[in-house]
């Protein structure tokens, strides 16, 4: 649950970001394009991930089944959506190392 906690709070820094900057300052914004539609959709994942947990966590059917469904939630928390922040980081913080290059170095 802590990871997608962090991870949807991290999502919400972004887009603030993204609603903040894109007048003042749209290449900070771009440079992040890649990694915040990474996020976007390792939060969209784990939301439905979260959705399957529910409905695994609430049934009595298929226990093997079910049971499969709950350690795919936990896995997906804990090793994609735990990345989620640090994705965060590259966006809001890290357009400088990007923007700091001349065109020339592409």
């Amino acid at each position: 649950l802590k990871h997608r906690k962090a991870a949807r709070a991290a999502f919400v820094e972004v887009v603030e970001f993204v609603a903040g900057q894109t007048k003042a300052s749209p290449n900070a914004v771009f440079a992040g394009s890649v990694p915040y539609l990474m996020l976007a959709g390792n939060l969209m994942a784990g939301w439905q991930m979260a959705r399957a947990l529910i409905v695994a966590e609430d049934s009595e059917e298929e226990a093997a089944f079910m049971a499969a469904k709950v350690a795919t939630s936990r896995f997906y928390a804990e090793h994609i959506l735990s990345k989620v922040p640090g994705i965060r980081d590259s966006i809001v913080e890290g357009h400088a190392s990007i923007n700091d290059m001349a065109l020339e170095a592409f």
